[in-house]
């Protein structure tokens, strides 16, 4: 599950970096940094709460 919400985050990163750079679009660009950013933490930090919640 975590993987999969990861996966997403990154692929909507790099589309819509696409479309910033495109359009000159700097908070396009920026929402596309904070999703790859994420995307790449957010799978880690779902695992570890899951173990420290106890499920």
């Amino acid at each position: 599950m975590s993987e999969t919400i990861g996966y997403i985050l990154e692929f909507t990163g790099l589309v819509l970096l696409v479309l910033g750079y495109r359009k000159s679009n700097r908070n396009l660009m920026l929402a596309a940094a904070l999703c790859l950013w994420f995307g790449g933490g957010i799978s880690d930090f779902v695992r570890g709460f899951l173990h420290g919640v106890g499920v």
